[in-house]
């Protein structure tokens, strides 16, 4: 944890009241308003010539990343990985989204067919579109180099492993500005160094235990090896979340810098690994959850993929800042003055859900989202951000009245409650109590056509 202002004032001169205190060599009136700024990182603590080595080895220690921050990928399509800084998420919030990659053997005959699929991926999820993260080329032949550059000029991340150092080498040489990870299976800290030193590159370093992670971690420490990605290269359900824990823990609690990298996981390594796809999806949850930094998935199983992309995007948000869009009317469908009129809050997955099953049922109407923080309705209701007040200055802010002929207004109904306190603030519309659940929206919407649009055609 980084030092406050009056811990590092406390070993200034002017904390120890030396003669040398508030002597203003550093730029700053007092030593204090010095500390302040050495604290809020607006200075450098070589600006005073008084401070001891304690301090200076406090600071450093204070001052470590916890875990490093690794980029690799083309410059207009990097992966970040690592530069965690807490174990959980309502500690603050998780940085860097975990890279979801896929497996591809440079042999397999497949590999046209498979490699065009994960290129074209794309899906959107609450206003969100996600595509994948990276590839991993694995060295089976003669044309890896061929499907390497095929993966690079494409503009997809590229993690290449390889245990022929010669094929790396002459790979990376022709791989100048894709900046690939690369991960040398021999894990000859040396050599690893040498790629890293002469390419520019992250690298893997792997180990089949903890201890021995850390050991060859070290060991490329001393190489001068920086750009880090660990690996354990054994896994087994019963102890990942252990081991990946422990890893987490050394890295952000006792900032042990030789596990203080992002780590890799592939699903290959499971000693439980089979083909069956909810098995891939138990193994990859495992990993985002705890505590893998890139997970790299043997195959290429979309249901699998939106699966994971969807607990990522979870766990990754901002726990104190809700995905949330704009408050105001969507248009959903042809509307016209005889549309319904729905309101919602401004949370963005009631929102992309209740509007997907509005498109659902093929009736066309307008859906009223209303400023609530970017809570759902019962939650928003709760802390009074969804109220007959809210509701309806967002119907005169938007101007609801000039998009219909009708008066009728339809409420979630989960806050049925709300109906006389909202026919109270707009006297001149009917509240009519929709669905509970958005899965029941098409069902109420057909019965609201049925009973209220056609009696007005």
């Amino acid at each position: 944890m980084k030092l406050t202002g009056l811990q590092i004032f406390k070993y200034l001169p002017g904390g120890k009241k030396e003669p040398e205190a508030n002597c203003k060599k550093c730029g700053f009136p007092t030593c204090m308003a010095f500390a302040m700024k050495l604290a809020k990182e607006e200075t450098t603590i070589d600006k005073c010539g008084y401070v001891s080595d304690e301090l200076k080895t406090l600071f450093e220690e204070a001052s470590r990343v916890q875990q490093r921050e690794i980029t690799f990928g083309p410059p207009y399509r990097q992966v970040k990985v690592g530069n965690e800084t807490v174990m959980f998420r309502h500690d603050k919030k998780f940085v860097n989204p975990v890279c979801l990659a896929v497996k591809l053997e440079s042999s397999d005959s497949d590999f046209s067919q498979k490699f065009l699929k994960i290129k074209n991926y794309s899906v959107e999820r609450v206003g969100e579109t996600f595509i994948l993260d990276s590839i991993a080329l694995f060295d089976r032949d003669e044309t890896f180099e061929q499907k390497a550059k095929q993966v690079s000029q494409a503009g997809i991340p590229l993690i290449l492993v390889s245990n022929n150092f010669e094929n790396l080498q002459k790979i990376l040489g022709s791989l100048k500005d894709s900046r690939p990870l690369v991960y040398f299976e021999n894990n000859e800290t040396q050599k690893i160094a040498g790629l890293q030193k002469e390419f520019k590159v992250p690298v893997i370093v792997s180990g089949n235990s903890v201890e021995k992670l850390a050991n060859n971690s070290s060991a490329a420490l001393d190489n001068k090896t920086q750009d880090i990605v660990l690996n354990l290269n054994k896994l087994s359900l019963k102890n990942v979340v252990q081991d990946l824990t422990y890893i987490r823990r050394a890295a952000i609690e006792d900032k042990f810098k030789p596990l203080g990298f992002p780590v890799i996981a592939f699903q290959k390594d499971f000693d439980e690994n089979s083909t069956d796809p909810i098995n891939h999806g138990i193994i990859g949850s495992v990993l985002i959850c705890k505590y893998s930094n890139i997970v790299v998935l043997d195959d290429f199983n979309e249901a699998v993929i939106y699966a994971l992309i969807t607990l990522r995007q979870n766990i990754f948000t901002d726990p104190e800042k809700p995905l949330q869009i704009e408050p105001k009317v969507y248009p959903i469908g042809e509307v016209d003055k005889n549309s319904p009129v729905i309101v919602t809050t401004n949370f963005a997955l009631t929102y992309f859900t209740v509007a997907g099953e509005i498109e659902s049922s093929g009736i066309s109407s307008y859906l009223v989202v209303t400023p609530s923080d970017g809570m759902s309705v019962l939650t928003a209701w709760s802390a009074d951000k969804f109220n007959g007040e809210i509701i309806a200055k967002a119907f005169k802010e938007y101007g609801v009245a000039d998009l219909v002929d009708h008066r009728k207004l339809i409420i979630p109904g989960h806050v049925s409650g709300l109906k006389d306190e909202i026919e109270e603030e707009m006297p001149e519309w009917q509240v009519i109590i929709g669905a509970n659940e958005a899965v029941d929206i098409v069902e109420f919407l057909r019965r609201y056509r049925d009973k209220h649009l056609n009696l007005q055609a």
